[in-house]
């Protein structure tokens, strides 16, 4: 078996009988021995996301801009004095006028509406948003999974090349088939050299990427599944899902339907709102009299009906229409080629089953023994061992792909119930690092 806790600290736990799962070190809050699973990684991106706090800022204005057009607009007050000349007599005139703008009936409540129609986008986008952060989330921590497995791997190949070199040089004397072998090892050791600070760049690019959305400061163990078998999808029910609940048609719908509103808006726009007024004075030159009037004021449209802004918002309707049927086909697409390539991605799953890991140490430790007996060339087991190493990334890869390309059909069906879907994949961990 590999010997993988010279670099990481791994701990197994079995779950109801049968699950099996590989923590991997990540940073943590507080807590330096503190564990997460599939459902803490999820639930500390979600409440350490700044963008989740922004969506909710944004609906909570929008609640409070719909509660301000629904108010009634203040009144206007004018008050007037002034002296008067009647009749060769000069006295004071005064008057106090009120007016109190009107909507016109069902303006208020079409921008109210308006409102609402901004406030269903945004809680779309902050659906849509949560579900990328938790989706993200969990991919990032299994690439840096795969990338730190494979950095081990590199260095467990370098401390057997290692001792194979030591076990060369160890020779009392060095034929020049030898001194061939000795230059074909060094050579060898310094490409895995290369391609080990290759991997640890990317173990550290990976652990960045994750740590973008847990945002942790210490080490805990994170305890993350790898799968035998994938979840088997009924296709038709999943496409339908992916077509109805998907962000990108859903928000499509959310702004056709403000686009409507606009267009109910811009047809009132012709129908002016009006203003009830009503004066109260005195005017005491001359003969003393009182007065009291009331009355309407409006715009009359004679030169501007507002058509331009119709027909705007007639295009703007039809434009929305067009959009909503584009992201339909589009995510439909979509939706058939990450079904495609899931399914791909579950058959190299069984193809590349963790129970080769096991295989491939075996023959490691057989080919060591081999050589130092002088039973097989150097140029074997050479091969042999690139080959086994080929075979161990592609079984990792698998484990990704097969991740991957879940969780991005998941985004696609908008799915909320993610670790139940992976609850109905087969999960195992039959090979188990040492």
């Amino acid at each position: 078996m590999r010997s993988l806790v010279r670099s990481l600290s791994f701990s197994i736990l079995f779950l109801s009988g049968s699950i099996l799962f590989a923590p991997l070190p990540v940073f943590s809050e507080t807590l330096p021995n503190r564990e997460l699973d599939l459902r803490g990684i999820m639930d500390l991106a979600e409440k350490n996301s700044p963008l989740l706090t922004a969506l909710h800022a944004d609906l909570e204005s929008l609640f409070y801009k719909r509660r301000q057009e629904g108010k009634t607009q203040n009144p206007s007050v004018l008050m007037d004095y002034g002296r008067r000349t009647a009749a060769a007599e000069a006295g004071p005139e005064y008057a106090l006028q009120i007016e109190q703008p009107i909507y016109f009936p069902g303006r208020k409540e079409l921008k109210q509406l308006l409102v609402d129609n901004d406030s269903k986008i945004k809680e779309i986008q902050q659906i849509e948003a949560f579900n990328s952060i938790r989706l993200s989330s969990l991919k990032f921590a299994y690439k840096y999974l795969v990338a730190a497995d494979k950095r081990t791997h590199v260095k467990e190949r370098l401390r057997r090349l290692s001792l194979i070199e030591n076990y060369i040089k160890a020779r009392p004397f060095f034929t020049p088939q030898e001194k061939t072998d000795l230059f074909i090892i060094e050579t060898k050791i310094l490409a895995l050299k290369k391609h080990f600070n290759d991997l640890e760049l990317g173990a550290a690019k990976d652990f960045e990427s994750m740590n973008l959305y847990l945002r942790l400061d210490s080490i805990p163990s994170l305890r993350i599944p790898y799968f035998r078998d994938g979840v088997k999808f009924q296709f038709d029910d999943i496409q339908k899902k992916a077509v109805s609940q998907n962000p990108s048609v859903l928000a499509a719908k959310g702004e056709l339907e403000k686009a409507r509103t606009e267009l109910r808006l811009a047809n009132l726009e012709k129908y002016p709102d009006y203003t009830v007024m009503s004066q109260v004075g005195e005017d005491r030159s001359g003969v003393a009299n009182r007065f009291y009037d009331f009355g309407l004021k409006f715009r009359i449209p004679v030169w501007d009906q507002f058509q331009n802004k119709v027909a705007a918002a007639e295009t703007n309707l039809k434009a929305k229409q067009d959009r909503l049927t584009y992201q339909e086909t589009l995510i439909n697409t979509s939706f058939k080629q990450s079904y495609l390539d899931y399914e791909q991605a579950r058959n190299n799953l069984k193809l590349y089953g963790l129970s080769q890991l096991d295989r491939i140490d075996k023959d490691l430790n057989f080919a060591d023994l081999e050589f130092k007996k002088g039973r097989i060339q150097l140029i074997s087991y050479l091969e042999l061992e690139n080959q086994l190493h080929e075979n161990h990334h592609a079984i990792l890869d698998a484990q990704m792909n097969h991740v991957e390309t879940l969780l991005n059909l998941l985004y696609i069906i908008n799915e909320k119930d993610i670790l139940g879907v992976l609850g109905n994949a087969s999960q195992t961990f039959e090979y188990q690092p040492k």
